[in-house]
């Protein structure tokens, strides 16, 4: 029985031991810089050895794989010197923030200047640098080290000012670090434009190598990218205060992974658009910062040393549950190669690429129970002939420079590209084409590596007339038919969804019920949606009602088109071939159906236009029943058709096989999908998030879960999600020349070798 004495010294114990817990506690909240309610603490494990007594086993360790490594995508990061923003123009990543080179580079990089590796500036060159609110509160100067000539001056304007009362300054020979005071408040938070200006009578272009934008400091020579440095091995280092920030999609699951030496901490922050945050501290063997509570969205991953001179992080990396994915056995290679090009075909009007598409498509449902279906798949233009040269040789419109429109570019593919039917060929198969499409021609090159190639349309006298899809299907089993006994590559082009869009019973009277008087009886008349000869799209939206009349005859074309999948899907099953056939279904474009007062294609690059329908059957390689949400692209079905034969990959392609994809590798970190549009408007989306950019190189952002129709930019009031976009699409376009997926993986998760590769790279 305790006596009352003994009740009071209890509870005093009591006291002690619950304030030492409350202060240990704040201590870890405050450590972490933690804020109220939204911010996670994560407490290392030797923390944690050190502050409780001795407990049952730990558990054991998750079992994880990597999916992002922060050094292999070094130039994708940000850096921070004292919470201040430092751009190293030496870097491949400063093609992020030059404003994605439109109409046309300004900025050329990875020029030898002096020794040193700088990126060169024309006369006017413009930058956009995001800020966050911290850095444009307290920004009043630009520090920029340049290579200039004496009787040079350089200029800064900000947001469409100069940067100050006297913005200019006097260059001398040589390397040189120069100031620009900065008005208060003329830098504001998130996106910032800057135009450097270079006057005077210098003959070379005026070369940067780094820019700090900060409070007044004095000038010296001290080279502040010493405080960050990568070690292409593995490891990051950062100095005190010192940091970087990456743009990225959390998965589901993922954790931040890194060993960091003792006694250094790394403070972590994990900030999406809404004004919330994730945080903790890394210090360790085996550190980790769960950021699950983030999954699903967009973050400033932001990594800052603290308590020790420098920081040493080891094979800093983002890692999800389970295992890594096991490639499937080796098979035997398809013995049959069958491409299906469906002409103006939208993946949005498909339930199995989007669920809750009206067209009934009971033979596609079937068919991606034994194939891999793609649901974000871009082709690489808007019109026939950019997308299927993009196709037919695995290369970015910029390469191989097809397309009607726009300036410069060519009608016909470059004789030195190697094709889809010259490699297949080389690689033993018998190579036969039928296709409606009258502008898929020999005369552009697309017949170039066949041994059989037939254009029906051609036959007709037309370029864009109208050919039934059974009559192309049964041409197409014909040439088959004959040459069943050898490999064989077949190409099939139908062209039912291109205009002049035709009713097709009976599913037009399913999907347009009720009574109709308009002009679109049977088909959508040229004459009555004011289609001129040569033209891809109508000049004339009809009333709503009309609208409604051709969408719904567009979609019975839809399931026309499923028809005859079902058609040739069967007769390769009765001639005993099905198990041997490897079935590519896709198209070359969409078709805009007056969602945005068009119709037709060529016109934008929404994705109504880009994003397009891709099934893969081939059980063997392509698992049977297995949805990709990741990105793919036109350029890879060359590399894929070439990979399944065991055939050697062609240095030329910049796509990659889809195979790893199909089988899970890669699966969970978000992989980008790119559209050109002639060249002088870009798209690209990255899982839900699309940025368009045209001539004026302003992005427009969309949300295409929320908002699939484009109607909404929320460049403004989505920053975190316009720089993880803009950051992914600059480096991507100062470098699609070059870019080799297969090598360098895609923009948004780099390889060694990629990440090897762009710390060499140049730019004209």
């Amino acid at each position: 029985m305790l006596m009352p004495g003994d009740v009071r010294r209890l509870f005093f114990a009591v006291l002690v031991i619950a304030a030492a817990c409350s202060n240990k506690k704040k201590a870890a909240h405050e450590d972490a810089g933690a804020t109220p309610r939204d911010a996670q603490v994560v407490v290392t494990a030797a923390d944690a050895a050190d502050a409780a007594p001795p407990g049952p086993p730990a558990p054991p360790a998750r079992v994880e794989h990597a999916v992002f490594s922060l050094v292999d995508n070094r130039h994708a990061a940000h850096r921070l010197v004292d919470g201040e923003l430092l751009i190293d123009a030496a870097d491949a990543g400063f093609a992020r923030y030059t404003r994605f080179g439109v109409p046309a580079p300004r900025w050329h990089l990875g020029k030898e200047i002096d020794g040193q590796r700088a990126a060169t500036a024309d006369r006017a060159a413009t930058l956009e640098v995001p800020l966050t609110v911290e850095q444009a509160r307290a920004t009043v100067q630009v520090t920029v080290r340049v290579h200039g000539e004496d009787k040079q001056q350089l200029a800064l304007k900000v947001n469409g000012r100069a940067a100050s009362k006297d913005p200019r300054v006097d260059l001398a020979d040589g390397w040189q670090t120069v100031a620009f005071a900065v008005d208060p408040e003329r830098l504001g938070v998130g996106e910032n434009l800057l135009v450097f200006e270079t006057s005077g009578k210098g003959k070379d272009k005026v070369a940067f190598a780094w820019l700090r934008f900060g409070v007044a400091r004095e000038i010296t020579e001290l080279d502040p990218r010493t405080s960050i440095s990568f070690d292409p091995k593995g490891s990051l280092e950062l100095a005190k205060d010192a940091g970087v920030t990456y743009f990225v999609t959390v998965p589901d699951g993922a954790n931040l992974v890194a060993d960091v030496t003792p006694p250094c901490k790394v403070d972590v922050r994990a900030r999406p658009s809404a004004d919330s945050f994730i945080g903790g501290v890394l210090g360790g063997e085996g550190a980790r910062i769960d950021l699950s509570p983030m999954a699903g969205q967009v973050v400033a991953l932001s990594l800052i040393a603290r308590d020790c001179p420098r920081a040493k992080l080891t094979a800093p990396r983002i890692t999800l549950h389970g295992p890594a994915p096991e490639p499937l056995a080796k098979a035997a290679p398809p013995r049959y190669i069958i491409l299906w090009i469906m002409d103006a075909l939208r993946a949005d009007k498909i339930p199995i690429f989007t669920p809750g598409a009206r067209a009934q498509t009971p033979n596609f449902d079937e068919l991606a129970k034994s194939s891999t279906v793609f649901r974000q798949y871009y082709v690489q233009g808007n019109e026939s002939q950019t997308s299927h040269s993009s196709m037919w040789s695995g290369v970015y419109p910029a390469v191989h420079n097809v397309r009607l429109a726009g300036v410069g570019g060519t009608w016909k593919l470059s004789s030195e590209l190697p094709l889809i039917a010259t490699q297949l060929d080389l690689a033993g198969l018998y190579t036969s084409a039928v296709t409606g499409n009258g502008f898929v021609n020999a005369d552009g090159g697309y017949a170039r590596g066949f041994k059989e190639y037939r254009n029906m349309m051609r036959e007709t006298g037309v370029e864009n007339g109208i050919i039934y899809g059974q009559k192309i299907v049964d041409a197409a089993l014909g040439q088959l038919d004959k040459r069943r006994s050898d490999p064989t590559y077949l190409f099939l082009g139908t062209i039912d969804t291109h205009g002049p869009w035709i009713a097709r019973k009976p599913w037009i009277d399913i999907y347009s019920p009720g009574p109709y008087s308009g002009p679109f009886q049977e088909f959508g008349t040229a004459k009555d949606l004011g289609f001129k000869p040569g033209s891809m799209g109508c000049s004339i939206i009809p009333p709503k009602e009309d609208v409604e009349r051709l969408r719904a005859i567009y979609d019975s074309a839809v399931s026309y088109h499923d028809k005859q999948v079902g058609r040739l899907v069967d007769q390769l099953k009765s001639w005993g071939i099905w198990d041997q056939t490897m079935l590519v279904i896709t198209a070359d474009h969409g078709e805009e159906l007056f969602e945005d007062r068009r119709c037709g294609h060529g016109g934008s690059l929404r994705d109504s236009l880009t994003r397009v329908p891709l099934l893969i059957h081939d059980p063997s390689r392509f698992p049977g029943g297995t949805i990709v949400d990741e990105g793919a692209e036109g350029v890879d079905l060359l590399p894929t058709m070439l990979s399944a034969l065991d055939a050697p990959a062609v240095p030329s392609v910049q796509g990659q096989p889809l195979e790893p994809l199909a089988q899970g590798v890669g699966k969970g970190w978000p992989t980008p999908s790119y559209a050109s549009m002639y060249e002088y408007a870009h798209a690209m989306r990255i899982g839900r998030w699309k940025a368009r950019v045209g001539k004026g190189g302003n992005p427009i952002i969309g949300d295409m879960v929320e908002d699939p129709g484009e109607t909404k930019d929320l460049s403004t009031a989505k920053p975190v999600e316009r720089r993880m976009l803009t950051d992914a699409l600059g480096l991507f376009l100062a470098l699609r020349t070059q870019w080799n997926k297969q090598a360098w993986g895609p923009v948004t998760n780099v390889t060694p070798a990629g990440a090897a590769a762009l710390d060499e790279v140049t730019t004209p």
